[in-house]
């Protein structure tokens, strides 16, 4: 790291993993010129041999696809933010503040680097790696000529001999202006900008974020930049989560979860199912979701993990009730807006069985489709009865599309509104605390690893008055629990489907 000579344990540390680096990077002294030259022009052409080559002490696992296609996606496209929002342990701190780096300045790209963090000791750790490269690998060396510049090579900045400078600063101090001669630096990684324990202070986490785009962007070079933030998504207030939240910012987000849709490792080559096995017993469900599948729990007071409980389904027509799919529409039809979510429940004696969950920002068309294609995996076996939150806005916002929809299909979707004088939404959710409690919410484990199935039961632990955490799905699954206990029963009788005719007396 840029070091203190008054901090005998640092210097220890650095001077050892320089003679780390030293030992693990031998080269061939009877490499021919032409072979030596061939080789250095291959590396510089492939990330993945280059990462390798020169750095076998970091590579302790075979690389994942994405280790390989997010860095080259990243360089390939200059003047962007990316935010890189990988589990944690996927080595996104190494990529960018040490791979992707070297590889841009032995490639002619790098400028200059700025790396942030919560405070300038913490930055300058990150440039640890880095420095000791420079300075002791032996390939590098080899294949590049000495990097270290005597005299520059201090606390708080170091530059190579072709004036490559990196720089460390805390968000209390402002990168504005940094340059060596005429170069401004091209490369800026805020990591570990936000303390954890401050995330709930908006005002704190603002400034985070204000950091990033007022004084970081401003100090790289005009003409070719890139910023990469390497931050899992473990909290609504973090920096990836805010600038990406931000619709006047345009980014590029590159999320990889630890485990992806269908229950499978991102990284198999390193985290076996096991692993992952493991870590799940060991975490729990909230501290999981944060930390591996970038979904920001926040732990609320109403729910608790252990009620959410895992079950095998029915057959579907072995219920005593219809089939209940309710929607809860966002108040706009885009995929920018607040999440739209449909919950698919039955019951059967007193248990209510939560079969399917769809919550994604969508489209109001994609919204309406779902609703088809649960009556397709339904089939003839049993009734579904879909519901929808009634409300004016919702009403007159998606109208349109369900009748286009609904001409597409060739049937007018069997839709009922549920048109009762709501009390409080808090209310409403957390009345719903009982049957958890007494087990009667079964969820259907055959869907696990369904994104929606996870966001319900992520927003339901979350869920606590005056909480800002989206409450779509709870609020689905409290309208579908309803309208089991007061319109389910299988004597009741659905709308035909059928050719679709335009009614201008039917509710929607």
């Amino acid at each position: 790291m840029i070091l203190k000579p008054n901090d005998k344990k640092l210097v220890i540390d650095f001077e050892e993993l320089v003679d780390i680096i030293r030992g693990s990077t031998p080269v061939d002294k009877w490499e021919s010129a032409g072979d030596k030259r061939k080789r250095i022009e291959f590396l510089l052409s492939d990330f993945r041999a280059f990462c390798k080559y020169y750095f076998p002490e970091y590579c302790f696992a075979e690389f994942a696809d994405f280790h390989i296609s997010v860095p080259s996606d990243t360089m390939a496209l200059y003047n962007a933010i990316w935010l890189w929002q990988f589990s944690r342990g996927f080595g996104k701190t190494t990529l960018a503040c040490l791979f992707m780096p070297m590889f841009m300045k032995f490639n002619g790209w790098l400028t200059g680097m700025i790396v942030g963090s919560h405070e300038e000791t913490a930055a300058a750790e990150k440039l640890a790696d880095i420095q000791a490269n420079l300075q002791g690998n032996q390939r590098l060396i080899n294949d590049f000529g000495e990097q270290e510049s005597w005299g520059n090579w201090e606390d708080g900045m170091f530059k190579t001999k072709d004036e490559v400078a990196f720089y460390a600063f805390g968000k209390r101090q402002s990168p504005r202006g940094t340059k060596f001669k005429w170069k401004r630096p091209n490369y800026g990684v805020p990591d570990d900008l936000n303390v954890a324990r401050y995330l709930n202070n908006e005002s704190i986490a603002a400034d985070d974020k204000a950091w990033v785009m007022e004084e970081l962007k401003p100090a790289l070079w005009m003409k070719k930049w890139w910023i990469v933030i390497p931050q899992n998504k473990f909290h609504r207030n973090t920096v990836t989560a805010l600038i990406e939240a931000d619709e006047e910012i345009k980014c590029h987000v590159r999320q990889v979860n630890l485990e992806d849709a269908n229950g499978n490792s991102n990284w198999p080559q390193y985290i076996t199912q096991q692993d992952i096995a493991d870590i799940k017993d060991t975490e729990g469900l909230a501290s999981y979701s944060r930390e591996r599948m970038n979904t920001p729990v926040e732990e609320g007071t109403v729910f608790k993990a252990e009620w959410l409980q895992w079950g095998e389904p029915l057959k579907y027509g072995e219920y005593d009730t219809l089939l209940i799919h309710y929607l809860d529409p966002s108040y706009k039809s885009t995929d920018k807006s607040d999440y739209k979510a449909w919950v698919l429940i039955a019951k059967k004696g007193l248990a209510y069985h939560v079969l399917k969950a769809w919550i994604e920002k969508a489209t109001s068309k994609t919204m309406w489709e779902v609703a088809y294609e649960v009556d397709e995996w339904v089939g003839q076996t049993a009734m579904v009865k879909h519901a929808m939150e009634a409300g004016f806005i919702q009403e007159d916002v998606h109208d349109k599309e369900l009748q286009r929809v609904a001409k597409d299909k060739g049937r007018m979707l069997r839709l009922q509104m549920d048109r009762r004088d709501k009390p409080d939404k808090y209310q409403r959710i957390e009345s719903m605390q009982p049957l958890f409690q007494r087990g009667l919410v079964i969820f259907n484990i055959n869907e696990k690893n369904n994104p929606g199935m996870i966001r319900l039961r992520n927003q339901l632990l979350a869920i606590e008055r005056g909480s800002r955490v989206n409450d779509d799905g709870p609020d689905a699954l409290e309208g579908a629990i309803w309208m089991a206990d007061n319109y389910g029963g299988k004597e009741a009788r659905a709308a035909r489907g059928g050719q679709f005719k335009k009614n201008d007396k039917r509710s929607i």
